[in-house]
């Protein structure tokens, strides 16, 4: 039986980021699976049905669960920070010393403190640089989920980095009657037609300022920049995806997972479905990390400009193509061994790369990428990992 009974998790957005959700259930399934008498806590807005979902007891966020908090952190035998991308700053200046500083106080509570498989950078400011340093400080253990984290990360510490993949991929599945039922519901074809999915997000609007961005669009704070860089992008899509559906009468499902209103990847999806001049499509709204998944089995092929649907795809053996927006997706890429299979999102709108995304979709769709043998050392060195945290 495993030693740590009582462990507190310090996730990132489970209240909107599906994402964010799948590696909170993986990590609470994999923990059951080793200790099924471990008492798990969570901090999330969504008490009740998190409560359910992963079975753990939900601390509000904020200042009104802050003496919650404190008695989570002192009755824990293990605090885990991560998994997820918390320690970067193409976002806010705030970030980094807001994990920082929740790092320190919790560690006046309990002194076990492990990074949990993080996505650490880009750190691009030396503020950033230095607050990332004093929450490496507070660890006894660090891990990250890709090389190139890992390269940020130990230039921030004398400690030992490791890799430990994201947990999402060893989420499991669900049963997939009910998966063809539903896509069957958004008349999606389930008769050998080759399905790409899609998922997208917003971009060009991101600035490194200190309002994060979810308060900046909540309150008005700031205008929304790249509007022109945007439009630009969501027509090139467009012109892609016509192209595939025209040379491999393909059928396009946009499975967007941040559908928050600061994020809003619903509304990318519908404007390059309104932009597209064959809309043979279907988007469907998924909240439950399992469901999504199983999903991505019944996919050629996943475009993901979110980091998770690729994830998810992968670990199913499903061919990914990524547009990425920061340096994670080249890390996770590397770890499959395609990394020749990621296009930057500044690069295809200024370099006008449709032609090049249209050819990775394409042999995408014809040809099958061996990720199984890769995916399952990955799966493998987060099992051990979560043994050995627990033991």
């Amino acid at each position: 039986m495993a030693d740590k009974n009582k462990i507190l998790i310090l996730a990132g957005d489970t209240d909107g980021n599906l994402g964010d959700r799948a590696i909170v259930s993986s990590m609470c399934q994999e923990f059951r699976r080793i200790n099924p008498c471990v008492k798990i806590t969570i901090i999330s807005e969504n008490s009740k049905p998190d409560s359910e979902l992963y079975d753990v007891k939900v601390i509000k966020r904020g200042i009104h669960g802050l003496p919650s908090l404190i008695k989570a952190a002192r009755e824990s035998d293990l605090i885990l920070c991560g998994g997820g991308g918390l320690f970067q700053d193409d976002d806010s200046l705030v970030k980094m010393p807001y994990w920082a500083l929740r790092l320190l106080f919790v560690r006046l509570f309990c002194k076990t403190i492990i990074g949990y498989s993080l996505g650490v950078g880009p750190l691009r400011k030396t503020i950033s640089r230095i607050f990332a340093k004093l929450a490496f400080a507070c660890m006894k253990h660090i891990s990250v989920r890709d090389p190139k984290a890992k390269i940020t990360a130990q230039d921030l510490t004398s400690k030992p980095v490791r890799i430990v993949p994201d947990p999402a991929l060893i989420l499991p599945i669900k049963s997939g009657n009910n998966i063809k039922q539903l896509l069957r519901a958004k008349n999606v074809p389930l008769d050998g037609t080759p399905i790409v999915g899609v998922a997208l997000r917003r971009w060009f609007h991101h600035k490194t300022t200190i309002i994060p961005h979810k308060y900046a669009v909540k309150y008005h704070l700031r205008k929304i920049s790249g509007t022109e860089q945007y439009d630009k992008m969501t027509m090139l899509l467009a012109q892609v995806l016509d192209k595939i559906i025209k040379l491999h009468n393909s059928f396009i499902v946009f499975l967007p997972t941040y559908n928050v209103s600061h994020e809003a990847d619903y509304l990318t999806c519908r404007q390059v479905i309104h932009k597209m001049r064959y809309p043979r499509t279907a988007l469907l709204l998924v909240n439950h990390p399992n469901h999504y998944k199983s999903i991505t089995r019944c996919l050629k092929v996943m475009l993901g400009a979110r980091m998770h649907p690729t994830i998810f795809s992968a670990s199913v053996g499903t061919n990914v193509i990524g547009i990425s927006y920061n340096q994670k997706f080249q890390g996770f890429f590397e770890l499959l061994g395609i990394p020749e299979k990621v296009i930057s999102i500044e690069d295809f709108v200024e370099n006008e790369l449709s032609d090049k995304l249209t050819a990775l979709l394409s042999e995408a769709i014809v040809t099958k990428d061996s990720l199984i043998d890769r995916v399952q050392i990955m799966a493998d060195k987060i099992r051990t990992f979560n043994e050995e945290i627990l033991a």
